[in-house]
């Protein structure tokens, strides 16, 4: 089964947020890059899950 689930992040480069779908059917933490929707560049975003639900985000510059 997939739970795919919009959140918001903020761009560490520009400041500005935009929308990513993640994937909550499974328990843990996954590390991906992702381009931000504004100025291009790409960020490091580390989501962590938990009963279905995005418990924890922190993004970095990548």
């Amino acid at each position: 089964m997939t739970w795919l689930e919009e959140i918001l992040i903020q761009c560490p480069q520009c400041g500005e947020e935009f929308a990513i779908q993640i994937e909550t059917a499974e328990d843990g933490s996954v590390e991906l890059i992702e381009d931000c929707a504004v100025c291009c560049r790409p960020a490091t975003v580390r989501i962590t899950t938990e009963a279905g639900e995005v418990t924890a985000v922190d993004v970095v510059a990548a």
